[in-house]
C-alpha cells in the first residue's frame, strides 16, 4: 500500500522544480495561445502533462491497478523523461506483480536520474528508499549477497536509518549470523524502530545465541505490543524451557496453538507435557495430530515411548502388530515395533528392521536397527560389517551417533580397543556438545578401559578421573571398579610401565 502522504510530497518537490520553470519563462512566451512556443515552453507544458499524468497513475495505484499504473507512469516518463518520481513508483508496482527484473530497471532508473542532483539530506533520504527496494527486489529473486550490499548502502547514506538497520537484521538473521542481526536490529531500536517485529528479531537472535536471560525482555517487549506475535511466543517457548520454567512454556505454547493451531507446536506441547509428566494429555494431543497427519511417524514413535515408559509395552505391541496387520508396507510402524522388542527379544526386532529396510532402503535409521539388535544378539562381527556400512555415507551426527555408539560396544566386545576407542572419543565429542551429563561418565568409563587395555596409562587415568568427577549413584559399580584399578595404574605410570610414545 503506498503512503499517501510520502507520495504527495514528492509530487511537490517536482511542482516545485516546475514552478522554477515556468518562472524563468519569457512573459512574451505567453502572449498569444496562438504563437508559436519556445522550446523552453514547450519543456515545461510537457512537465505540467506529466506531473498530471503521474497523479493519475497514483490514483490507480493506490486503488490496486497496477497494470494501469505502470501505463500511465510510463505516459508520464515520455513526457518528462527526468520524472524520477514516475521511475519510481513503477518500480514499486512491478515489484507488487513480482516482476523483478523490470522493477529492478526502474529503481536503477530512479538513482541515476536522482544522481544528477546536488547532494541534500533529502537525497540521501530518497537514495535510502531506492537502495532498500533494491534490497527486498534481490531477496525476493534470492540473492543475499546482493540484497545485503544494497542493505548496507542504505546505511552508508543515512547510519539514522532505522528502517535500513531493521532490513538488514532481518537477512543476517536468515543467514544464521544472529549475534549481528542482533547488533543491528537493536540500532533499528534505537532510532525509532518500535514495533513487535524488531523486539522479536533481538530476542530471537539472542536465544539463538545462546543468551536467554537477555532475550527474556525483548521478547516479553515484542508480545506487549502484539500479545500474537507467533514469533516472540514460541522463542519465549525456547527460552523459557532453557530456564526450565515449563509451565510458563506451555502457558506461551497454548497461546501459540490459540493463534495458528500448527502440528509443529501441538508437538512441542506434548514434548513439554511429557518431560514434566502430563503423559495423559501428551498422548492426546499425538492423538490428535496423528488423526490431521496419519504418517507423522515422531508423534507415532513418541506414543510408544510414552507407553513403554507407563509400564504399557505390551499394549504398544500389542496396537502396532494390529496396525502392520492392516498396514504391512508400513516401514515406519515395522521400525517402532522393532524399537519394543530390541530389549527383551531382540531375534524380533532383528526381523522388523529387516522387514522395514527391505520395504524403505534408503532409510539408513532402519540399518541402524539393525545393527543394535545384532549387537544385542552378540552378533558383533555382523553388527560392525552393518553399521560401518552406515557410517561410510553422509549421514547428520544425530542419526550418527547411534551406529557409533552401537559400534563401538561391538568392537569393545570383540577386544578392537583401539576402534573402540576411535569411536568412544567421537561419542564423547557429541555428548558434550549437547551436554549430555548422564551419558558421558559411561562413555569416559569405558574409553578409560580402552586406553588401559592399549598400555596408554596416562590417557586412562586421565579418563578414569574425568569419570569419577561426573559419575553419580547410578554408577556405583563402575565407580568401584576404577577405585580398585586407580593404585595399580597409578604405580605403572611411575615405574614407567606401558606403551611407550
Amino acid at each position: 500500500m503506498l503512503k499517501k502522504g510520502w507520495a504527495a510530497n514528492m509530487t511537490g518537490l517536482y511542482m516545485v522544480l516546475v514552478l522554477c520553470v515556468c518562472v524563468a519563462m519569457p512573459v512574451s512566451a505567453q502572449v498569444s495561445k496562438t504563437a508559436k512556443k519556445s522550446p523552453q515552453a514547450n519543456e515545461a507544458n510537457n512537465q505540467v502533462k506529466a506531473a498530471g499524468i503521474f497523479e493519475e497513475g497514483q490514483n490507480a495505484h493506490q486503488a490496486g491497478d497496477l497494470n494501469k499504473a505502470i501505463d500511465l507512469y510510463s505516459q508520464a516518463l515520455k513526457l518528462d523523461p527526468m520524472l524520477w518520481q514516475a521511475e519510481f513508483q513503477k518500480g514499486n508496482a512491478y515489484l507488487s506483480l513480482k516482476k523483478y527484473e523490470e522493477a529492478k530497471r526502474s529503481m536503477v532508473g530512479a538513482r541515476e536520474m536522482l544522481s544528477q542532483f546536488a547532494d541534500s539530506g533529502d537525497l540521501r533520504n530518497i537514495m535510502v528508499r531506492i537502495n532498500l527496494m533494491l534490497g527486498e527486489i534481490a531477496l525476493a529473486e534470492s540473492k543475499s549477497d546482493e540484497a545485503e550490499l544494497a542493505f548496507r548502502r542504505a546505511i552508508e547514506l543515512n547510519p539514522q536509518s532505522g528502517r535500513a538497520h531493521l532490513s538488514l537484521a532481518e537477512l543476517l538473521f536468515t543467514k544464521g549470523s544472529y549475534e549481528e542481526a542482533v547488533s543491528e536490529a537493536k540500532i533499528a531500536i534505537s532510532n525509532g524502530e518500535d514495533g513487535s517485529g524488531v523486539y522479536s528479531m533481538v530476542g530471537a537472535g539472542l536465544v539463538k545465541s545462546g543468551k536467554i536471560e537477555d532475550a527474556t525482555s525483548y521478547l516479553d517487549e515484542a508480545l506487549k505490543r502484539d500479545p500474537r506475535s507467533l514469533v516472540a511466543l514460541n522463542y519465549r517457548v525456547e527460552a523459557m524451557i532453557a530456564k526450565k520454567r515449563f509451565q510458563d512454556a506451555i502457558t506461551d505454547l497454548r497461546a501459540s496453538l490459540a493463534v495458528d493451531p500448527r502440528i509443529q507446536t501441538k508437538m512441542r506441547l506434548a514434548a513439554v507435557l511429557s518431560a514434566i509428566g502430563g503423559n495423559d494429555e501428551a498422548m492426546k494431543i499425538y492423538q490428535e495430530v496423528l488423526r490431521t497427519d496419519p504418517e507423522n511417524t515422531e508423534a507415532r514413535t513418541a506414543m510408544t515411548s510414552i507407553t513403554i515408559e507407563s509400564g504399557k509395552g505390551a499394549e504398544a505391541i500389542e496396537q502396532l502388530e494390529v496396525l502392520i496387520k492392516s498396514q504391512p508396507e508400513r516401514a515406519d510402524l515395522r521400525a517402532q515395533l522393532g524399537d519394543l522388542y530390541l530389549a527383551k527379544q531382540p531375534e524380533k526386532a532383528l526381523e522388523q528392521y529387516a522387514a522395514a529396510s527391505k520395504i524403505d532402503p534408503s532409510n539408513v535409521k532402519h540399518l541402524i536397527g539393525i545393527g543394535s539388535a545384532l549387537v544385542k544378539l552378540r552378533r558383533f562381527q555382523d553388527a560392525v560389517q552393518t553399521l560401518r556400512g552406515v557410517l561410510s555415507g553422509a549421514i547428520k551426527d544425530d542419526t550418527a551417533y547411534f551406529a557409533h555408539t552401537n559400534l563401538g560396544a561391538a568392537l569393545f566386545e570383540l577386544d578392537d580397543f583401539p576402534g573402540a576407542a576411535k569411536e568412544f572419543v567421537w561419542i564423547l565429542n557429541y555428548q558434550s556438545s549437547h551436554n549430555d551429563l548422564k551419558r558421558i561418565p559411561v562413555t569416559l568409563y569405558f574409553l578409560g578401559i580402552c586406553f588401559d587395555k592399549l598400555g596408554d596409562y596416562p590417557q586412562a587415568l586421565k579418563a578414569y578421573q574425568q569419570f569419577l568427577t561426573m559419575a553419580s549413584s547410578d554408577n556405583q559399580l563402575e565407580i568401584e571398579k576404577v577405585k580398585l584399578r586407580l593404585p595399580s595404574l597409578q604405580r605403572q605410570i611411575k615405574e614407567g610401565k606401558g606403551k611407550k610414545k
